[in-house]
């Protein structure tokens, strides 16, 4: 059969996993708890869930996400403490900057993991890869008393997985050529992008281990997931040369699109899409500490118009794009999801299907000066608060309302 020929360009990227962050911190604040169980969450054991375990009441089988009251059942002597959002925040912009010290390309994937394209860097430290590795998670350990855990493998995706692999404060290295038999044995949970959709439509094909997809021709897998399946199925076999974007360097735009697979004349399908989408880039405009001064959107529509079979792209698709200005630059979803709406529905036509939406922020801005009619920014302080509960609970956690 044929296969096709995938090429993985030959890397140094590592994953760096601050492990049971926020359990951690707390106990870098309180050494009085260190070594103990604890729990963080509600004090009171009966109501929300674990929003963090440290690996001493993991011992007991409780785990993040879980119901407090379930915990401190299985954990009985846990010691429950209130979070701390703003020290783990700042505990977050502490590593950022250690990792910076090694490398300018740094890429923050949540408050707890990061990124780091170590390619080049021998010269600069006279040390090989896993070396620099290695000091990079003991000297954030020295520094601010936290564990963490990594990965070091050719690409963004296998580094991921290896970092998961070998808990905590340990070091996974991936030598190059060797990903794809490194993931062959895994659990699909494992990898990244497979989750609660994903993995049933996987396990009711009969596929159980990473190495059950990567097995699969690039024939079967469009037979049996079309076209969007053979992202998965590269990663499976460990290729990804997607690049590690540097947080060092501040966007022009930020965008975010959505393709649906089958076109669609719904005005209230659009919207919530659109929804989501603008609270992905919101989200990433404010972890830049960011404003924008310009909103935009895109709409594709699939051409109703009979075409020949030699027809073009640009002839089976018509593709609009509308922009609004903002008088005063804002970051928030209140100000700005508004506006998208106001264009989407002003411009919106049903006499041809969509087929994609694009919503995005332009004109960026980050050293601003404010205006002398502007309120204070206590709703820029309640949207950085939510995005920090999203990233303990999840991004269902709190929605805002149109």
């Amino acid at each position: 059969m044929f296969r096709l020929k995938l090429l993985q360009k030959k890397r140094h990227v590592l994953h760096m996993d601050a492990d049971a962050f926020f359990a951690s911190v707390e106990q870098v604040l309180n050494p009085t708890l260190r070594g103990k169980a604890i729990l963080v969450g509600d004090v009171s054991g009966t109501k929300g869930i674990v929003s963090a375990a440290s690996y001493e009441s993991r011992a007991c089988g409780v785990y993040s996400g879980m119901p407090m009251y379930q915990a401190v059942r299985k954990c009985p002597k846990a010691i429950i403490v209130p979070g701390h959002f703003e020290a783990y925040r700042d505990f977050s912009s502490k590593m950022y900057q250690i990792m910076l010290d090694f490398t300018p390309e740094v890429e923050m994937a949540s408050i707890d993991e990061a990124y780091m394209d170590l390619t080049g860097c021998e010269l600069m430290h006279k040390l090989p890869p896993q070396e620099i590795a290695r000091k990079i998670l003991y000297t954030i350990n020295r520094k601010l008393g936290l564990s963490v855990s990594g990965g070091l493998a050719s690409s963004k995706t296998v580094s991921k997985v290896a970092s998961s692999t070998n808990k905590p404060h340990k070091l996974t290295i991936v030598p190059y050529g060797k990903e794809a038999g490194f993931l062959a044995p895994l659990k699909l949970k494992c990898m990244p992008g497979v989750g609660r959709k994903t993995l049933p439509l996987l396990e009711a094909h009969g596929f159980q281990t990473i190495g059950d997809i990567s097995k699969l021709t690039m024939e079967e897998v469009k037979e049996k997931f079309g076209l969007h399946g053979i992202a998965l199925w590269k990663r499976c076999l460990g290729i990804d040369n997607s690049p590690v974007v540097s947080t060092y360097s501040l966007p022009k735009s930020i965008s975010k699109e959505h393709t649906f697979y089958e076109s669609t004349y719904s005005k209230d399908v659009c919207l919530k899409q659109m929804k989501e989408l603008s609270e992905m880039v919101f989200k990433k405009l404010r972890m830049h500490k960011m404003k924008a001064r310009t909103v935009f959107i895109k709409i594709r529509y699939k051409s109703n118009e009979k075409k020949e079979a030699s027809a073009s792209y640009y002839s089976l698709f018509k593709e609009f794009s509308w922009q609004k200005n903002l008088d005063i630059p804002a970051c928030t979803d209140s100000k700005l999801f508004p506006l998208i709406k106001e264009l989407f529905l002003s411009n919106f036509s049903n006499q041809d299907p969509i087929r994609l939406i694009g919503i995005g922020v332009s004109n960026l801005i980050q050293n601003y000066n404010l205006s002398l009619f502007q309120g204070n920014n206590e709703e820029e302080k309640l949207f950085t608060k939510i995005d920090m509960i999203k990233e303990v609970y999840g991004d269902e956690a709190l929605r805002y309302g149109v």
